[in-house]
């Protein structure tokens, strides 16, 4: 059982820190766009983003979960094999027709967005490079399943570090603005896409299934409700609170989003691509079940460890790096990071409606909460502004938990240490409450006193009797090694011996 958390804990590791290395790059650069491009240019950039991010939501069909599932339903690798390649071809036909009818209507799309046919040119070019990206999820998706984090995280850096330098190229040295950006996408996801491409045929070779095609599609089709619904509940708050409210209750909210949702960013994304293939490997395991439940409870514990430092923090952060009609966004990051643990729950615990392929029920449950999340935010943001938005999210991905947690738990029983979360739950919630009142003068006395409140979490939960037998051995076992290593003296160079 905790070989499965060794790899699990390796892997995510390693996920984690090469999604962390891609955005400080990413953000390295930010002054290069900001200077090259106008505010305009940035504006057409989102908008061909965010309608490329639509169609490919639809056009994915949810193959590459759907591989994920499938890939552990047979024995044989020659099996096995013949899923990676029935996910390849599908994509590929799928995507060549459909790229076809949107080049056809390109000029409708750009009137539909930016009413104006004069961009159908710039949607071209990001249509192709969707598709590319879309047929590339396979490849990465079978890196994921044979647990090569490593190769995976090298490949989407070098990907990123050749997207980049494209774009630094193209923009200031030909001066080509957006067009400069699209190209350097395309180029960056091709290149890719051929090494890719090749890699996985040479393990996988060319094979097709209809029966397995249309199991898989029908897995993996309703999913797209699912990812829908979670696109506004992730974005729509945003777009009706600058309706309802001001613009400049938009970038309070935003900026209250961005560490809010940092559970997310920092472990669930990360473990997610480890934790995916994973589940299904185990779970012909004798010692599943258990694993299960102790894997759910680690994954809390690093969350709350993690969304407690962020809280008892954030309003002196806030202070120190952002302008002071800024500051009032920490009071709303509370019901946005909990709301975040809450889909990190519910990614975690729908495991039993993918095992026994009721993926309609994820569908359904994100549109109704889609719905409850718009509904609520017409309720509550002409009264309460961004309280209102706040308010919403944490109902809507209270909502999502609260449904599928039976649903899942109905077709796999899961034994979840309930105590144990309770424990969890009411330490961070007291640690939390005791920061509240402590609030020294001095900026960074208040930063090194709340840090140490939040790095009590589990000595806390030693003291209340929190860690099993096990667990208090494991950790006897790392603390020697780490004291082992910090004993040994380093060899002396060889001029000198």
């Amino acid at each position: 059982m905790f070989s499965v958390i060794k790899s699990l804990a390796k892997h995510s590791v390693i996920y984690g820190l090469g999604d962390l290395l891609s955005k400080s790059i990413g953000f390295i650069l930010i002054p290069v766009y900001t200077h090259y491009l106008s505010t305009e240019e940035y504006g057409t950039l989102e908008l061909l983003d965010l309608t490329s991010y639509i169609i490919g939501l639809l056009l994915a069909m949810g193959i590459a979960q759907s591989v994920v599932r499938y890939y552990y339903e047979y024995e044989d690798q020659k099996r096995k094999n013949q899923v990676i390649s029935v996910a390849m071809l599908t994509i590929w036909a799928v995507c060549l027709f459909v790229l076809f009818v949107l080049f056809y209507f390109s000029d409708r799309i750009s009137t539909l967005v930016f009413n104006a046919p004069d961009y159908s040119h710039l949607f071209n070019i990001i249509f192709i490079t969707m598709v590319i990206n879309l047929s590339n999820e396979i490849p990465t998706t079978l890196l994921r399943i044979q647990q090569r984090s490593v190769f995976f995280v090298v490949i989407s850096l070098a990907r990123l570090v050749l997207n980049l330098t494209l774009n630094i190229v193209f923009i200031v040295h030909y001066g080509l603005g957006v067009l400069g950006i699209l190209y350097g996408g395309l180029i960056a996801s091709a290149v890719t896409g051929v090494f890719l491409t090749v890699y996985t045929l040479r393990q996988t070779g060319l094979a097709y299934s209809l029966d397995i095609a249309k199991a898989m599609l029908k897995y993996g089709f309703p999913l797209v409700g699912s990812w829908l619904g979670m696109f506004v509940l992730n974005f729509g708050d945003r777009f009706l609170l600058q309706r309802l409210a001001t613009l400049s209750d938009v970038g309070i909210y935003s900026l209250a989003y961005k560490f809010g949702m940092l559970p997310n960013v920092l472990i669930l994304a990360p473990f997610s691509r480890i934790w995916a293939p994973k589940q299904f490997e185990i779970v012909k395991e004798p010692d599943a079940l258990p694993t299960y439940g102790l894997v759910f409870t680690y994954f809390i514990y690093i969350q709350l460890f993690v969304g407690l430092g962020i809280l008892v923090l954030i309003r002196d952060i806030l202070i120190i790096i952002a302008d002071p009609e800024y500051h009032s966004a920490y009071q709303y990051v509370i019901l946005i990071l909990i709301s975040y643990i809450f889909y990190g729950a519910y990614s975690f615990t729908q495991f039993g409606i993918l095992l026994k392929k009721k993926t309609k029920y994820l569908g359904i449950t994100a549109l109704i909460g889609a719905v409850l999340n718009i509904v609520l935010n017409l309720l509550l943001i002409p009264p309460f502004k961004i309280w209102g938005a706040a308010i919403a999210t944490i109902c809507s991905f209270a909502f999502l938990l609260i449904c599928v947690f039976p649903i899942a738990q109905h077709f796999y029983r899961i034994p979840y240490e309930l105590g144990r979360l309770v424990k969890m739950v009411l330490t961070a919630a007291g640690l939390y409450v005791i920061a509240l009142y402590i609030n020294p003068t001095n900026i960074y006395s208040s930063i090194t006193v709340k840090f140490v409140i939040a790095l009590c979490f589990p000595v806390v939960l030693y003291l209340i009797g929190f860690y099993h037998r096990e667990e208090r051995e494991k950790a006897r076992e790392l603390k020697a090694r780490v004291c082992n290593i910090l004993k040994r003296k380093p060899k002396p160079p060889a001029s000198e011996r």
